[in-house]
């Protein structure tokens, strides 16, 4: 069959499925309609507009169902509090930039002490892809964090320089080497 024929063959069938019953042929029987394709058509409705009966009931609008919350039903134990992005900000696997506001470092883990509480941050420097990349350990005082600006940049206030002499942190088990800076203030990089 060629491809020249196949447009010819669907309004034959068409014709078919809308072709009445096959009639009886001598012995009684009768030939099986023809089923009809399913193929999509748009509905063609004139756009009349709506008759009204005097005196007749009129329909009433039902209100739409309220719209079911994604939020779960909390146990009364607990409750909701809601944070604002300006607030706060996530931080696992976001960049951190230098001083001089270039990409850096990505923020790959946290080191917190007895109570909780950060003490550093584990960065992951260089390679591609994580291939060639080596994770330093960073006191957390070297960070900054810009939850209020839209860019929701991580500073480090460490130079370059700094970054390549830090020890890697390869072993979890062991005592972690943990780069600190001289000031304790961090400086803010440049927008």
């Amino acid at each position: 069959m060629t491809g020249s024929r196949i447009p010819l063959i669907i309004p034959l069938l068409l014709l078919a499925a809308a072709a009445p019953e096959a009639p009886s042929t001598a012995t009684g029987f009768k030939a099986p309609p023809v089923a009809a394709p399913t193929a999509p058509s748009a509905p063609t409705v004139p756009n009349v507009p709506p008759v009204t009966v005097p005196n007749a009931p009129q329909a009433t609008q039902v209100p739409a169902a309220p719209q079911a919350t994604t939020e779960p039903k909390l146990p009364p134990t607990v409750s909701l509090q809601k944070i604002a992005p300006e607030e706060a900000m996530p931080i696992l696997g976001q960049i951190v930039v230098g001083p001089d506001g270039k990409d850096i470092a990505r923020l790959v883990d946290m080191l917190v002490d007895g109570n909780g509480q950060p003490v550093a941050a584990v960065l992951d420097f260089g390679g591609f892809m994580g291939v060639g990349s080596r994770k330093i350990a960073v006191h957390w005082s070297a960070l900054h964090f810009e939850p209020a600006k839209a860019t929701h940049r991580i500073i480090l206030s460490l130079t370059a320089d700094e970054i390549k002499a830090a020890p890697e942190l390869k072993d979890p088990e062991k005592p972690a080497p943990v780069v600190v800076p001289a000031t304790s203030e961090p400086q803010s990089a440049p927008e």
